[in-house]
């Protein structure tokens, strides 16, 4: 992929957390502004996952995406996406957060059922509490991950390098998926 379509990518995601009042974490932003893409190989400057941390991450991310008609999270390389944006990114507070938060999951987590681990991510997903808790956290990452790497936008969003002509109003069954570009 060439420079020109991530700056496009950086630009649209910047625009749609500025739309969205800024729900994306400061980190989470300036990492994609700065060129922290999904891609082929992610290189991590400072590793902060072990291999199970990575198993783990890529597990639970592809529970919140999984492989349907398109390829999921695992199949976009999100854990390693995640990884980088931990390591290399976060702040040393957010990233203490996230690893507790990790660490919590851990044993129960890749040890278990299926039926166990969705359990487990429900009750993740239905903690409460007035700070972002570490679940929706690693969901926000997830996706970002995921749409922002060449498997989401070009399989899962519909994407075309060159767009047609405007048209301001097509009937959602007509296009059948959300627009990448």
């Amino acid at each position: 992929m060439d420079q020109k379509n991530e700056l496009n990518r950086r630009d649209l995601l910047k625009n749609v957390a500025l739309m969205t009042g800024g729900i994306l974490s400061a980190s989470i932003i300036s990492s994609v502004l700065s060129g922290a893409l999904a891609q082929d190989v992610i290189i991590v400057d400072h590793p902060v996952f072990s291999d199970d941390d990575l198993k783990l991450v890529a597990e639970m991310a592809d529970m919140i995406i999984p492989n349907t008609d398109t390829p999921g999270a695992k199949a976009a390389l999100v854990h390693d996406y995640i990884h980088a944006i931990v390591g290399d990114w976060y702040y040393d507070g957010e990233r203490e957060k996230f690893m507790r938060g990790l660490k919590a999951v851990d044993g129960r987590f890749l040890n278990g059922s299926a039926a166990e681990r969705k359990s487990i991510m429900t009750a993740l997903d239905n903690e409460k509490s007035d700070e972002k808790t570490f679940f929706e956290e690693f969901k926000e990452l997830t996706l970002v991950g995921y749409f922002s790497s060449q498997i989401g936008a070009e399989e899962e969003l519909r994407y075309e390098q060159y767009p047609g002509p405007y048209q301001g109003c097509v009937p959602f069954e007509k296009v059948g998926r959300t627009w990448a570009t």
